[in-house]
C-alpha cells in the first residue's frame, strides 16, 4: 500500500472530528472518540495518533489493506448496518478500525430516525478513496464478503 495514501486517510479521517477509533487484540477491545484529536504525527513509518488522554503508534509499512466497510452481520439489531474503514495487516489481521457515525443513532448514541446525512458523509469518504492504491469497499451481510475495487459498480443499499 501507498503510504502517502495511508497517511492522507488517516488525517482526513482524524480531522473530521466525527470518527470512533477501535484496536481490537481479540481479547480486549479499546474504543476512542476522535472528538478535538491533534493531526497525526508522522516519523518515517510510524504514526502517531494522539487525544488528550491516550495515543496509540500505527506503523505504516504494516498496512496491507484499506477497506471501506458496510456491514450488516454485526449483531446490533438498533443499528441494521455499521460503517467503518479497516486497516488490515498482510495476515489479514485487523490493526485499527474508523466508525463513522452510524445513521441509526443520535449524538447521545441512542436509536433514532434513519438519518440519510450520515450515510451519505461515510459515501462521500469511500467514492474518494475506492480504487485508488488498492483501496477497496466491502459489503459485508448475509455471511459473505462481496468487494468492490471502484465505486462504478456499488449499488444503494440502505
Amino acid at each position: 500500500m501507498n503510504q502517502d495514501t495511508i497517511k492522507k486517510l488517516i488525517t482526513e479521517l482524524i480531522m473530521s472530528d466525527r470518527m470512533l477509533l477501535v484496536i481490537d487484540s481479540g481479547g480486549a477491545v479499546s474504543e476512542m472518540h476522535a472528538r478535538g484529536m491533534t493531526e497525526p504525527e508522522y516519523s518515517g513509518q510510524w504514526a502517531t495518533i494522539e487525544s488528550r488522554d491516550w495515543h496509540v503508534h500505527l506503523n505504516i509499512a504494516t498496512v496491507e489493506g484499506v477497506q471501506f466497510v458496510e456491514n450488516s452481520d454485526h449483531g446490533h439489531e438498533v443499528m441494521p448496518k455499521l460503517y467503518y474503514v479497516r486497516l488490515s495487516a498482510a495476515d489479514g489481521v485487523t490493526l485499527l478500525r474508523f466508525y463513522f457515525p452510524n445513521p441509526w443513532l443520535d449524538d447521545s448514541e441512542k436509536p433514532t430516525e434513519f438519518q440519510p446525512e450520515l450515510l451519505a458523509y461515510f459515501e462521500e469518504f469511500r467514492d474518494r478513496y475506492v480504487g485508488t492504491d488498492g483501496i477497496v469497499f466491502v459489503r459485508r451481510g448475509g455471511g459473505e464478503d462481496r468487494y468492490y475495487a471502484d465505486v462504478a459498480g456499488i449499488t444503494a443499499e440502505v
